[in-house]
């Protein structure tokens, strides 16, 4: 039984990576699609295609996975209190009230919400 779909497939896509495997396989979900969408804006994902009941995704290279929020601990910050990566290449998803954004995305829209993961 999966606790949390969106900390499984982040965890699918990190191990994935190291195993050099070029394809995931996972549960379907909105919110799944959405991050899916911004992994590959910022190139962390080749592509992806949806099924009724799963998405297959082609990944490129994922190095490390951070994950704030579980299913037990919901960590929400304020604009002014957004952590930055660790290096210029990470990424910090936020799940806002206008949906899902990066660090830069939400503090340009000063704009806070739930911290999800960091991508490097």
């Amino acid at each position: 039984m999966i606790h949390s779909l969106i900390n499984d497939y982040l965890i699918r896509l990190k191990n994935a990576s190291h195993a050099e495997k070029r394809e995931v396989i996972a549960p379907f979900s909105k919110f799944i699609v959405s991050i899916s969408e911004l992994l590959k804006k910022h190139g962390f994902v080749e592509s992806y295609t949806v099924d009724k009941t799963k998405i297959i995704t082609k990944i490129n290279q994922i190095d490390n996975v951070k994950l704030f929020s579980t299913p037990g601990r919901k960590l929400y910050t304020k604009t002014s209190q957004i952590p930055w990566g660790n290096d210029k290449n990470s990424l910090i998803i936020i799940s806002t009230s206008r949906g899902l954004m990066t660090q830069k995305e939400a503090v340009k829209a000063k704009i806070g919400g739930q911290l999800i993961a960091q991508i490097n």
